[in-house]
């Protein structure tokens, strides 16, 4: 849109008096547009940057002296949080400290044709996939393809160095069953990324047989020798490992800030500060726990200088392995599973977006554990990301494209802040909070497309983005920690918003279905998996709703308010439902077919009559599937897609009917056929993980005799 200078002339108007009469009423958040701007002129990406060159300026070869002491980043992250006034700062030790090997020399040579070092671990820490193995290695190198056992046929590797276009892991496993001496492969997720960055290896590691090695190599590396070979040229190869034992240790690291002690509420903010020890990975998850800090120094300040008040909640920081050290921090502090009421989780944070062709992502809650906290996280996301792009309704000036409110760094970009509301996905510590009954969302950034990879370092991140998401995050705590009953109302005033939002979205996609429908028998079948997507997300809203409850400072007075509310919910999903009737009446008239109310058909019959019951896992067996995990199943047998496994594997223990979990899965995510949902079922069944048993009669339905 250009305006003209004879529109302004006949305008006749000021331009100040121009702009001020143009300007709206800026978006509204949680917390008053004062309090958001402090936040935002304080959060700093520089500092959140700082953080991270401090954790992994780059990825390192550990020293083995680290593992009589606590790791360099247990060390920076608690250190830092000291110099900024954090409470109860500790670094804590879990566990039973088990035997490994630390490399210290790791050395990959091609000797023939000519003499050049592929790799050496000082360079390129990931490269090394055997962390175990010893020895200086030499033999011919052979290539045998992907790696699979018939790619071995007709060819002699013993002795040898094997050459492979497949997992490292798996060529590991059949090239030394043949008396091979070592792999060069590279990971599948590597190969997929090849095209694209073919200087990445991604990470993978090898439990080594004595006298043998494992190496991972770029894809460009492998590429390039696999031609030599091609073309006749004999390869030999040299590996040069040694490794020092050292004793592994776990540990984490908590800080607080503290509440005003008026509750025994708490809350908590996350992020992962190792996934190995080997793996280092500024964004995977150096990034969240840089980001993290960097939120509770700016809170700190904030309420040091009274632009932000105290917390009720004490805010509990967790800086751990991830999953493993949030599970061993909650069983080692049953008070603080006790009292924290939501969790925010942050894991890869800064990638500039542009780059990685990504979106900023949070992944809410699922619906098997529908949560207040969801609404929090995407009022703030969505606050900062509106302020952060020009709007021409908000246009300042005649000149520029300025966004209503910057939220940039001064050395970061200027890019887009492209950000997107996703249901839950599992993977990180937001499902081990979930696991211990603590509702939690996670902030990612997806795709990263160097995670797990001797890429993921810090010149791939941004300082804007930083801080962007610090704004959010800090925003979101502030709601979050702040226990006031005014705050608790704002917070149900979005829930209920939003949820209206959500019941709007299944209307949609059920409209949208019978619309669709191909065949005359399409709008009933589409008809009636509209009205289950309706009943489901009102039964959600509604459990949505009751959660609130516990942010009143009376958490009895709290669920007699938000009880007045679900009636209303039950109501307005019945005002849909008689649209989604009126819909469907006007698709059946257009194929000029009856609108019938739809039947139970005898597949759901059979289905409402069964009921499933999970069987415990035999001793010594892992964790169940979750939030993420999916559930014990058989290796081979049908499936469902992926999206519904986690829920599936969190509905299973709840004793209910074959159709009510295909109800739910369908309601939740899109229509599942009965068949597919209960075949998956008694696979399970079979392999022993699921008990299926014929639903018990109901007495008030038997008829009684004379």
């Amino acid at each position: 849109m250009k305006i003209t200078p004879l529109k302004l002339a006949v305008v006749g108007l000021p331009l100040v008096a121009l702009v001020v009469s143009a300007q709206e009423r800026e978006d509204r958040t949680l917390l008053s547009q004062a309090e958001m701007t402090a936040i935002i002129n304080e959060v700093s990406g520089e500092r959140a940057m700082h953080h991270v060159l401090e954790l992994v300026p780059y990825q390192r070869v550990r020293p083995p002296a680290e593992y009589q002491a606590p790791y360099r980043e247990s060390r920076v992250m608690a250190d830092f949080a000291k110099e900024y006034g954090f409470s109860n700062v500790a670094i804590e030790t879990y566990g039973t400290p088990t035997a490994a090997w630390q490399p210290t020399v790791g050395e990959l040579w091609m000797t023939a044709p000519r003499n050049v070092k592929l790799f050496d671990i000082h360079d390129v820490a990931l490269s090394l996939a055997s962390l175990n193995a010893n020895g200086d290695l030499a033999g011919e190198l052979v290539d045998v393809g992907p790696g699979r056992a018939q790619d071995f046929e007709g060819k002699d590797v013993k002795g040898r160095f094997v050459l492979s276009s497949g997992s490292t892991n798996a060529t590991y496993a059949q090239a030394v069953q043949r008396g091979a001496i070592g792999v060069l492969g590279i990971s599948v997720i590597g190969y997929q990324r090849a095209t694209d960055f073919p200087t990445q290896i991604v990470s993978s590691n090898v439990n080594a047989q004595p006298g043998t090695v494992a190496w991972s190599l770029t894809p460009e590396v492998r590429n390039n020798l696999s031609a030599l070979l091609t073309r006749g040229e004999r390869i030999t190869i040299r590996s040069v490992v040694k490794s020092t034992p050292v004793m592994l240790k776990s540990e984490y690291v908590h800080a607080e800030i503290p509440g005003d002690g008026s509750t025994s509420q708490e809350v908590a903010i996350s992020g992962h500060l190792y996934e190995g020890v080997i793996k280092q990975g500024a964004n995977d998850d150096n990034s969240g726990c840089a980001l993290t800090l960097e939120i509770g120094r700016a809170y700190i300040k904030l309420i040091n200088e009274g632009k932000l008040p105290r917390p009720k909640r004490t805010i509990n920081f967790q800086w751990v392995p991830e999953i493993v050290g949030t599970h061993a921090y909650l069983n080692a502090h049953p008070e603080k599973k006790k009292a924290i009421i939501g969790t925010l989780n942050f894991d890869m944070e800064a990638i500039r977006i542009a780059d990685s062709r990504s979106f900023w992502v949070l992944q809410r809650t699922p619906d098997t554990f529908p949560s207040y906290l969801n609404d929090i996280a995407q009022s703030m996301m969505e606050y900062v990301a509106d302020i952060s792009r020009e709007r021409v309704r908000f246009r300042r000036n005649l000149t520029g494209y300025a966004p209503t409110q910057p939220v940039e760094s001064p050395r970061g970009s200027k890019d887009a802040f492209y950000i997107k509301i996703d249901k839950h996905y599992g993977s990180s510590d937001h499902v081990t909070y979930m696991q211990h009954g603590i509702p939690a969302v996670m902030f990612i950034t997806w795709p990263d497309m160097w995670y797990h990879s001797s890429e993921d370092t810090p010149d791939k991140q941004d300082s804007t983005q930083y801080k962007r998401a610090a704004a959010v995050g800090l925003g979101s705590l502030a709601a979050l920690a702040s226990g006031t009953d005014e705050m608790a109302a704002r917070i149900l005033a979005d829930n209920l918003g939003r949820g209206l939002s959500r019941m709007g979205e299944s209307h949609t996609k059920g409209l949208g279905d019978m619309a669709d429908a191909g065949d005359a028998a399409g709008p009933t079948t589409a008809y009636k998996e509209a009205k289950n997507a309706i009943q489901h997300q009102a039964g959600i809203e509604k459990a949505v709703v009751r959660s609130a409850s516990v942010l009143w400072t009376d958490v009895t007075a709290g669920q007699k308010k938000t009880a007045t509310f679900e009636p209303l919910i039950d109501a307005r999903a019945g005002s849909l439902l008689n649209e989604v009737k009126a819909a469907y009446q006007l698709q059946a008239a257009q194929r000029a077919v009856a609108a019938a109310e739809p039947l139970m058909t005898a597949e759901e019959k059979e289905a409402a009559s069964l009921i499933v019951e999970a069987v415990p896992p035999p001793p010594g067996a892992g964790p169940g599937g979750g939030f993420g995990g999916g559930g014990r199943g058989p290796a081979t047998g049908p499936s469902l897609p992926d999206e519904f496994n986690a829920e599936l594997g969190l509905l299973i223990p709840k004793k209910l009917s074959v159709l009510q979990i295909r109800d739910f899965l369908s309601g939740e995510f899109t229509p599942l056929p009965v068949a597919d949902v209960l075949a998956v079922l008694r696979a399970r069944e079979k392999a022993g993980s699921v008990k299926i048993t014929p639903k018990p009669a109901d007495p008030k339905a038997t008829p009684k005799r004379k």
